[in-house]
Formats: C-alpha cells, structure tokens, sequence
C-alpha cells in the first residue's frame, strides 16, 4: 500500500503545505506558489499501477487556503493477476472559504487489467470545489478498445455532512457492448467534471446537481476533455 497525504492552510495570505506524507513508489513535487493558489503535482516512481497496488490520498484543505492537485502523467492500469488488480481510495476535506482544484490525469486500464477507485469528498457549504474524472478505453494508439476486465470509479460528494452527490461507474467489457448505444456510442474517451461555488464559462451543457455541476463529454482524446474541461475551470 501507498500513501499520500497533504495538508494545506492559509498562513498570512499565502497557501502552504502544512503538513504531508507519501510512501513508495508516490511522491510530489516542490509546491509552486502563486499569489492566489499553491499547486502540487503528484508523481510515481512507477510505471504505473501493477496488480496488487493500491494507493491511499488524503487532501485537507483548511479555511481560506488555496490548492490545485494535478499529476504527473495518464494513470496506468497493467494487467492483473491473481491479487485481483489495482485499487485507489481518496478522501478529500475542504473548509469554509477554503478552494481545491483536483485535476488527476486520465486514466488508461490496460488489457486484461482490474481497477477499482472510489472517491470520498466532504465539503463545506462556503468552500469550492472543482474535479475531473478522465478515462481512456485503453491504449488506442496499439488498437486496444474495451479490453480492460473491469474499471469502476465511485464517486460521493457530501456537503455538510450530507451527500450531495454520488457518481457511479462500472465498466465489465464482458457483460455490455461498452462502444455501443448507452454507452461510448463509437467513442473512445470519457469525462466527468464536478463543480461546486465555482464559475464557469458555459462553454459546455451541464447538469445541475442537487448542489453544484455536472459536466459529461465523450470524445476520442483524452487531451480534447482535459482543454474543454479547462475552460470552464
């Protein structure tokens, strides 16, 4: 298992790492301040994500305090065995007055791999909030669609303390035609974008949540999500 955790607080106007953690193969950069935000990039000393890993984020985000989370490269998901594949679990908290911008890179599930990721975020009713989910169907460039056993991303957004939305995706190739009607409908590439007491520029339809947005695009890039994504960040 793998950890990171980070901390960030709001010291005299200025977002700071207060306190952080990681263990192999995670690590971050040196934060990149800015006058209104900090930013952290994550980072693997891994290919990517083998069978059997699982990584364990934690994002705290405290009052007033200012954090954009990115990554280093796409996320990685090789072939499982018989560990049953790869796992995330994330946690992510955000202050009143505090603002997080977490913009993980996509993620490319391999052939024959398994992944499971499941997302908790828990705000408050005066903070924001913006987060992208970005998946590939596999290594399109090597004409590998939808040969992955089975991807799920599981998504709760509590604000307040109550849930305010939950984003359910399970993907098994086996089981549905995932290039057909209801689903990638001939496309290759998926997005999600959450935002919460965050402008945006109505550069795309949306769908309002019980609390906050929703943004869903289908394309074939993962780079044409992440720029449409962009704009309304």
């Amino acid at each position: 298992m793998s950890r990171l955790y980070i901390c960030a607080e709001n010291k005299n106007g200025r977002t700071v790492i207060t306190d952080s953690f990681f263990s192999s193969p995670i690590k971050i950069a040196k934060p990149f301040y800015y006058p209104d935000h900090t930013e952290i990039m994550m980072m693997t000393a891994s290919a990517g994500m083998f069978d059997g890993d699982i990584y364990e984020i934690e994002i705290i985000v405290k009052e007033n305090a200012s954090l954009k989370f990115t990554g280093q490269s796409f996320t990685k998901i090789f072939k499982a065995g018989t560990k049953g594949g790869a796992a995330q679990r994330v946690k992510i908290s955000v202050e009143n007055g505090g603002k997080l911008l977490y913009l993980p890179q996509p993620v490319i599930p391999f052939a024959e791999s398994i992944f499971d990721s499941r997302t908790e975020i828990f705000l408050d009713s005066g903070s924001q909030f913006v987060m992208q989910d970005i998946f590939s169907c596999g290594r399109t460039a090597m004409n590998e669609y939808f040969a992955f056993k089975s991807y799920r991303s599981r998504t709760a957004i509590h604000i307040d303390g109550r849930l305010a939305f939950l984003d359910n995706v399970k993907l098994v190739p086996n089981e549905a035609n995932l290039s057909g009607i209801g689903f990638f409908e001939g496309h290759t590439h998926s997005g999600m974008m959450y935002t919460y007491n965050s402008d945006s520029n109505n550069g795309l339809c949306c769908t309002n949540a019980h609390r906050g947005r929703v943004f869903r695009m289908l394309s074939d890039s993962a780079q044409e999500i992440w720029d449409a994504f962009s704009d309304e960040k």
